[in-house]
């Protein structure tokens, strides 16, 4: 069997219309108005727009931003002066961000201090991270004797917490230092152990974690934890069906076909760290006794230790035999050790020796070969509630969707969840609760329910169903249906606004849908907001940018000789979009499909691509079956655009030591870490609305306006795109006008 298939960050801008940092220096903007604003002519607005346009399209986001502050007058039209506003208030939140920018700097110079001074390593570290990311001078940050000090001493302190067998904290300093030096990978390794780790803790004594991180939030003067729920967390049962051939076939697939060729050596290497890891971990004795016999562990370790010595330089390569006989005698010597059972090894070490591949290839071990094919499916079979944990860890409903056994049945938004068939939630993880309400189609599940005003207990008996996923969304939603939105940002200029948020087997009938619509309410431009998301299919990535260009290629893919190996092509005859001014938007936390349909628009010329950096995820993953039971996701080969005015095509990929990888934005605007969360949660409430049986708004009050974004100036990645259509809309008209004239 075989079949093709994040983190947020902050980037900052080379250039501010508030203010341009060039070598520390702040330069003051240009006047609103560059010429007289009563003599100005409409084609002089239209002039303007032209080279507004093409500039940001050129990729001079500097530039760009300096002819917004050239803006030529509002050419003795009310829509010209409606535009001279809107200019002028984006100067106004931007300059609120330098100054919010500024303050909160002075305000982090202190709590370093602070922090410091208490020996508060994480607060200190915490401060040291945000300073980084706020700053225009980034190395000067890092070259700071303070922060060198402060890097020093937390190093220190999370070797000595690992040693130590303080998990929580060495992972917490460990992830610190991997945040502020993320650029230079120091402590990937150590965070990559210290993860390995937990997730062993997690899988095999998930109720020793779940008490290490009950007194760390009791320490931290939070309340703990409640008590454990130890339903579905045997690993026994989650790794019964583990077998030895599983993690053979992957490493020799991989050693054959993996974009990056790795060599077998160093993924028999990472496989017996990983081991090396498992019985180094003394908590881990709860499940596994032989570890608590220290001459035992020590003869086990001394055996890895050996065996990882001769890999350091090897006589000659390693072949598949070779392999599956220092495998065979890691489980000789464990067998007359720690005894530890054989599938817990074949699955960590296997896991360890896919980590040495990238971080998209790995085994979809049986327990989650069910929820791996849920994903790539675009549905999902369940009773139709979007669920979460409150600050005292019960699970909460978040919403119902509209036409779901949950929306049917009558369940609100902020139920508790108090039992899912006869088990109690007290304790019960968010996976835990998905696992058991999510289910086969037909069956039926009892949700016990504590809701405030009721007398007693609610119960609601609900037969699983088919549950779609929409990945398109639009600016406001009007309707009580997922699919009814209010696509236009701008109804006075006819500018639409459209998200998507992944990419499923849906994604390109839904978004033609609503270019449908907007069509038919005669928008003149669309923003298309790809931030945040993490891609999904490409078929329909291919689909999308069909809706723009006419023809071409999309995007092609190379294997591990360089040779390519498929393409994707438009799908002619779509391209409904093909001469609308559009603005893609993209972040940190844009991959994959995403990326793939931003790149190809800028490599189109067909789209102004506005933001941040997007993430680099430009590999394909082929997943081959491990039997009925199990499956390899291995990353096979490279993405590489289509390219633009006869240059070669980019790879977007992220590869280690890699200086240049994604999209870049034609047009950098930055966004502050306190405005990126306080717009993620407005969009997110504003997205959640509750409707009476007759399809009417409720609760309209408690639900906020999403032009907040814009005239709050919390989006400035949002506000530029808008501007840049408005400003290219208007001047079409004014242009048509004086060309008639």
């Amino acid at each position: 069997m075989r079949r093709s298939i994040r983190r947020a960050s902050f980037w900052p801008i080379a250039c501010t219309l508030a203010a341009v940092a060039l070598g520390g220096t702040l330069l003051a903007p240009a006047p609103v108005l560059a010429r007289d604003r009563d003599n100005a002519a409409p084609q002089a607005l239209a002039d303007w727009s032209r080279d507004l346009w093409t500039t940001a399209k050129s990729g001079r986001s500097s530039q760009a931003l300096d002819l917004i502050g050239a803006f030529p007058g509002p050419a003795n039209t009310p829509a010209g002066a409606e535009l001279m506003s809107v200019v002028e208030r984006y100067r106004g939140n931007i300059e609120k961000r330098e100054s919010a920018r500024r303050e909160r700097l002075t305000e982090l110079d202190a709590d370093l201090v602070k922090a410091a001074e208490k020996g508060d390593l994480l607060a200190a570290l915490r401060a040291a991270i945000e300073t980084h990311t706020l700053s225009t001078e980034k190395r000067e940050v890092l070259e700071r004797d303070s922060i060198k000090d402060l890097v020093t001493k937390a190093e220190a302190a999370a070797r000595a917490a690992e040693l130590e067998a303080r998990w929580l904290d060495a992972h917490n300093l460990y992830n610190r230092l991997h945040l502020l030096l993320e650029e230079s990978g120091t402590y990937q390794v150590d965070l990559r152990r210290i993860g390995q780790r937990l997730m062993m803790l997690r899988l095999y004594v998930p109720r020793r974690l779940h008490e290490m991180r009950s007194a760390q939030r009791v320490a931290e003067g939070e309340p703990a934890l409640p008590p454990f729920n130890e339903i579905g967390e045997d690993w026994r049962d989650k790794l019964k069906d583990v077998e030895e051939p599983m993690a053979y076939r992957s490493i020799q697939a991989a050693a054959q076909l993996h974009v990056d060729h790795v060599p077998m050596s160093q993924m028999l290497a990472g496989g017996l760290r990983a081991v090396r890891t498992l019985a180094d971990t003394p908590d881990l004795s709860q499940a596994f006794p032989g570890l608590a016999d220290d001459a035992a562990r020590a003869q086990f370790l001394r055996h890895i230790d050996d065996k990882l010595e001769t890999l350091k330089d090897p006589v000659r390569p390693l072949d598949y035999t070779a392999m599956v006989g220092s495998v065979r005698a890691l489980l000789n010597s464990n067998a007359a050790t720690v005894k530890i059972p054989v599938p817990a090894i074949v699955h960590e070490f296997a896991n360890g020796a896919m980590g040495e591949l990238d971080d998209f290839s790995s085994i979809i071990w049986p327990d989650e070969l069910a929820q791996f094919e849920r994903t790539t499916e675009g549905t999902f079979k369940g009773v139709g509630i979007q669920i979460t944990l409150n600050d005292a860890m019960e699970i909460k409903v978040v919403t119902p969707l509209e036409g779901t056994p949950a929306a049917r049945a009558g369940l609100r938004p902020n139920d508790l969840i108090r039992k899912i068939d006869s088990d109690s939630t007290l304790g019960m993880s968010l996976t835990q609760a998905v696992e058991r309400i999510t289910g086969k189609e037909g069956t039926r599940v009892m949700l016990t329910i504590e809701r405030e005003g009721a007398e007693g207990p609610l119960e609601f008996d609900l037969v699983r169903a088919e549950i779609p996923i929409y990945s398109v969304k639009g600016w406001l939603r009007d309707g009580p249906r997922e699919t009814d939105w209010d696509y236009m940002i701008d109804r006075a200029s006819r500018i639409g606004y459209v998200r998507i948020t992944q990419f499923t087997n849906r994604t390109t009938r839904e978004f033609r849908s609503a270019i449908e619509e907007m069509l038919a309410s005669g928008v003149k431009g669309v923003v298309l907001d790809l931030r945040n998301n993490p891609g999904g299919l490409l078929s329909e990535a291919v689909g999308v940018v069909s809706q723009y260009v006419p023809e071409g290629v999309v995007v092609t893919q190379e294997d591990n000789q360089g040779r390519e190996r498929e393409r994707q092509s438009i799908v002619p005859g779509q391209a409904s979009l093909a001469n609308l001014p559009v603005v893609v938007l993209i972040n940190g936390g844009s991959a994959s499909a995403s990326e793939i349909v931003a790149g190809c628009l800028q490599d189109y010329h067909k789209a102004v691509i506005v933001g941040d950096r997007s993430f680099g995820k430009g590999s394909v993953q082929n997943v081959f079956g491990l039997g009925s039971k199990a499956a390899f996701k291995l990353t096979t080969q490279y993405y590489r655009l289509p390219g633009k005015d006869g240059q070669p095509g980019r790879l977007i990929h992220k590869r280690p030591k890699s200086e240049t990888w994604g999209v870049e934005p034609d047009v950098e605007v930055e966004m502050l870490p306190k405005q990126f969360s306080d717009a993620i949660q407005i969009r997110l409430d504003a997205d959640i609305v509750e409707f009476d049986a007759q399809g009417n708004l409720v609760n309209r009050d408690a639900r906020p306006d999403p032009s907040r974004l814009i005239t709050e100036g919390l989006d400035p990645q949002l506000e530029t795109a808008l501007l840049l259509i408005q400003s290219q809309v208007l001047a079409n008209t004014v242009g048509s006008r004086a060309s008639l004239n």
